[in-house]
């Protein structure tokens, strides 16, 4: 049964990719519509997101092994990026790192639901405890990758990224028809490489310049085919090598934001969440965070080049700071108001009105639920 869906998803990858995002976007605008309307929506999500890594990992490895094709029939080229690189490389060195990453990433896919659940059914006093429990789970799942990735970044998501974008294919039945309408020669690996001169101490494959000016029927140039053979350095680095090992410094301060989460739930606990303290809590240590780890990644011992997997979750973690805004007691005294005016401006306007529409469907979710603003 599994064999025949992964085979059909892998047939029809672009049209199951079109009811996936249809079905994505009706949860962003089901909020508010009916009773219970936010528990459907987000039932609908966290089940979305749980299918949507299967379906990655389904055309992933489609891909590698060369059944995907373009809407041309053409065989689709795997672009790996240095997230999928360095976290594929972490994944494949220890099976307790994959597990570890998929559980984390498993309960940051269902931590709304749960909690949704749990304040309809078992109560406000109840919620805190369960929330409590899943920031202690998912601070012990992150020190665990800490470790085990000997003392680098943990980024805010943890599984690979997909490997091909669904909606550029076309159907897999093309890439059979192409294969086996292609010569045995062109088919063959042995027979692609003949012409490729092999070192005997690198091991590395060099084309013959005759082959190149017959691909580009005499047009390349000597700088043209430099250019076009030019690696980015990253794409060329060790896959561990794509985010630098911390010193103490910047471990102390990957440890804080780690705690972060943990550290404003307890605050929320001992004094209630419209208490100042908690949120004011929360902004020091991951204004600390922040600076520690900067602080550590540009100390004059390291390499001063540019990462981008680093950069890339360095500014995540800046766009985090906006969650601040949405936080009792900062939303109640003074994001509220100025939202709702926000809002109501936009009622009035025809092309806007969609946006003032959700604006004050979600309020009501910012205010009453932990994760819709933990950003953790």
């Amino acid at each position: 049964m599994f064999q025949k869906y992964a085979s059909f998803v892998v047939n029809n990858a672009a049209q199951v990719n079109s009811i996936e995002n249809g079905l994505r976007t009706l949860t962003y605008i089901l909020p508010g519509r009916f009773a219970d309307a936010e528990l459907a929506s987000e039932a609908i999500y966290t089940l979305l997101s749980f299918v949507g890594v299967y379906h990655d990992s389904l055309l992933g490895k489609a891909a590698k092994a060369g059944l995907l094709v373009d809407k041309e029939g053409k065989p689709v080229e795997i672009d790996v990026t240095p997230f999928n690189r360095y976290h594929g490389r972490l994944s494949q060195r220890s099976s307790v790192y994959h597990a570890t990453a998929l559980l984390l990433s498993g309960l940051q896919f269902s931590e709304k639901l749960v909690e949704m659940l749990v304040v309809k059914k078992l109560g406000e006093k109840m919620r805190w405890k369960v929330v409590s429990l899943i920031e202690i789970v998912k601070v012990l799942l992150r020190m665990n990758l800490l470790q085990l990735s000997g003392r680098r970044m943990v980024t805010g998501s943890v599984v690979p990224e997909r490997l091909v974008d669904p909606a550029s294919l076309g159907s897999a039945k093309k890439a059979l028809s192409s294969l086996s309408a292609s010569t045995p020669s062109a088919a063959s690996p042995a027979a692609a490489t003949a012409s490729q001169w092999k070192g005997g101490r690198s091991g590395l494959r060099f084309t013959p310049v005759r082959d190149i000016l017959e691909r580009t029927e005499g047009s390349a140039t000597l700088s043209g085919y430099v250019t076009g053979e030019a690696r980015n350095p990253e794409a060329v680095a060790p896959a561990l090598a794509l985010i630098r090992r911390y010193g103490p410094l910047g471990l102390a301060g990957e440890l804080l934001f780690i705690l972060r989460p943990l550290i404003y739930v307890l605050g929320i606990r001992k004094l209630g969440k419209r208490d100042w303290r908690p949120w004011a809590l929360s902004l020091l240590v991951e204004l600390a965070s922040r600076q520690m780890i900067r602080t550590d990644l540009h100390a004059g011992r390291r390499d001063s080049s540019k990462h981008t997997v680093e950069k890339d979750e360095l500014s995540r973690r800046k766009w985090l700071f906006l969650y601040y805004l949405l936080r009792s007691p900062f939303f109640d005294r003074f994001t509220e108001s100025r939202l709702s005016r926000v809002a109501e401006w936009c009622n009035n306007k025809p092309l806007l009105s969609l946006l003032g529409s959700l604006i004050q469907d979600y309020q009501p979710l910012w205010q009453q639920y932990y994760f819709y603003t933990a950003g953790s």
